[in-house]
């Protein structure tokens, strides 16, 4: 069956904020300041496996984001999309300490060989604290935990095991135009038989050419370490997806090329295409994601 033209719903985002955004007058830059906002104009969010990629910053924000993910042809799926539609909040308690919920929202899956399929994703969220907070050299370190809910639908390979513990670190380092961030997380199920364990790596480097509008490149990795007696297949879901496939042992890489506009003071859209870089590529064949990053 042809797509129902998945791509078009990336263009959401960007269309709704442009309009707000135009008409919202932009404040003078306060140079030093040692606060979120002042954080944000510095190092700026990560785009891509937003749920496990977590920026070091703490603040208030609401992100919205849509994903589209293309099937390679030769899965057992022959092909195919998943799209998410998905809403992470965050909270910052204080200057160093934040709530956050990082994994939520709404699956299509609709593969070439098999039904098409609608559910929940599972929930995830927890904490995250700054341990290095410097504004002046420009470093931020945040290490954080997660804990993950088996709380979606079985129909979109989601809500299986007893739910997940995720520890990570991140950190960014601001040198006026060119930002870095990096982070390293685990993924440890409470049901070893259900859901496999990985570890997973990520980097981001970004230049603002012109004020306010700045390209990126990121690079993501997980590395799968034991598989569950779930699924008796070689691959594994990636970022979104934890199948406990018997044989998931391996390593996933994956490119992205995109760009993240400041388009007024506390908004930001970021919009980037990925593919993988390694001849393992499980599930995924490309994905776009598109995002709103509102601080509050």
């Amino acid at each position: 069956m042809p797509s129902k033209s998945p791509r078009a719903y990336v263009l959401v985002l960007p269309l709704l904020v442009l309009g707000a955004c135009s008409t919202v007058p932009t404040a003078p830059a306060q140079g030093g300041a040692a606060t979120p906002a002042g954080w944000r104009q510095r190092l700026i969010e990560p785009l891509t496996a937003p749920t496990i990629f977590e920026s070091p910053v703490i603040d208030t924000q609401l992100r919205p984001m849509v994903m589209l993910q293309t099937l390679p042809n030769d899965s057992v799926f022959t092909g195919g999309d998943v799209r998410v539609y998905a809403v992470q909040a965050r909270y910052a308690v204080n200057d160093r300490l934040a709530v956050i919920a990082t994994k939520d929202g709404y699956v299509e899956f609709e593969p070439d060989a098999g039904t098409d399929e609608t559910g929940m994703a599972d929930i995830a969220a927890g904490v995250k604290y700054a341990v290095v907070d410097d504004p002046s050299s420009g470093l931020l370190v945040t290490p954080g935990v997660i804990f993950e809910f088996a709380s979606g639908d079985e129909e979109v390979f989601q809500g299986n095991g007893d739910g997940l513990i995720r520890p990570f670190v991140s950190a960014g380092l601001d040198r006026e135009a060119w930002n870095v961030l990096g982070a390293l997380g685990l993924n440890l199920p409470l049901d070893t038989d259900e859901e496999s364990t990985s570890f997973d790596w990520h980097a981001h480097v970004s230049y603002e050419v012109i004020p306010a509008i700045a390209p990126l490149l990121e690079v993501n990795g997980i590395t799968w370490t034991n598989g569950g007696n779930a699924a008796p297949f070689d691959f594994e879901g990636g970022d979104l997806i934890n199948l406990g496939s018997t044989d998931a042992e391996g390593t996933v890489v994956t490119g992205a090329l995109g760009l993240r506009w400041n388009c007024c003071p506390g908004i930001s859209v970021g919009a980037g295409y990925e593919v993988p870089l390694t001849d393992r590529e499980d599930l995924f064949n490309d994905r776009i994601t598109v995002d709103l990053v509102w601080s509050l």
